[in-house]
């Protein structure tokens, strides 16, 4: 698909370069990160001196990845709002990363804001759609991470807030080929029209057609 009023051919192909770029790094993120889990769940770290009298860092991921909320609660509210060292993430971008419904709606119970950012300057709700991408692959018992998506918004994350990289979360839904969060989002008011900040100044749909995501492109007509 061609962008109306095409800017000069220096200029475009530039942004295409800079749109590869970030097809490149987020599927360096999404790699990264899953290998990350897997890291996790045999790491016997203790979180930090004061975690380390109630639970170590393996006994905190088996929590998260099975929703013991009782266990969570164990660690109170002070633990939901601080971050995971071993990881630099929130703990609520944990929480998100291990897919279960129960522990999110666990964080967000305790005040933990749904707008909150990682390190990388993505919101929580980008990383819920993120994990759509890899949920099939790396998740020994996966849960459907629509529901993720669904809690999030229904406690107040901005549906269009751009990251740190300019991009909204159906952009990265639509580069990624999430057909079924794309409708989830258009169904919640997500604005296909927007252009991203930061790297071609282009649409979601169109990182869709770039992407080769034809199907998805469609929705987004």
């Amino acid at each position: 698909m061609m962008l109306e009023n095409p800017p000069p051919f220096s200029a475009r192909l530039r942004a295409w370069g800079a749109r590869l770029v970030f097809f490149a790094r987020l599927g360096w993120r999404i790699s990264g990160r899953a290998l990350a889990l897997l890291s996790r769940r045999q790491t016997l770290t203790p979180v930090s001196a004061d975690l380390a009298l109630i639970a170590d860092y393996d006994q905190i991921v088996e929590a998260l990845q099975t929703g013991d909320t009782g266990f969570l609660a164990r660690l109170g509210p002070e633990f939901a709002a601080s971050s995971d060292s071993f990881a630099g993430q929130p703990w609520l971008f944990n929480a998100i990363d291990l897919g279960s419904l129960a522990t999110l709606q666990w964080f967000l119970a305790q005040g933990v804001a749904p707008d909150g950012v990682d390190k990388d300057g993505r919101s929580a709700l980008q990383a819920a759609v993120e994990r759509a991408a890899v949920v099939d692959a790396y998740d020994d018992a996966p849960q459907d991470p629509l529901p993720l998506i669904a809690a999030l918004l229904d406690a107040g994350a901005a549906i269009n807030a751009a990251s740190r990289q300019g991009l909204t979360p159906l952009h990265v839904a639509a580069a990624l080929g999430l057909g079924e969060v794309v409708q989830v989002l258009l169904s919640r008011g997500a604005d296909a029209s927007l252009r991203d900040e930061g790297f071609a100044h282009a649409t979601p749909r169109d990182y869709a057609v770039q992407a080769g995501h034809q199907g998805v492109a469609d929705l987004l007509r």
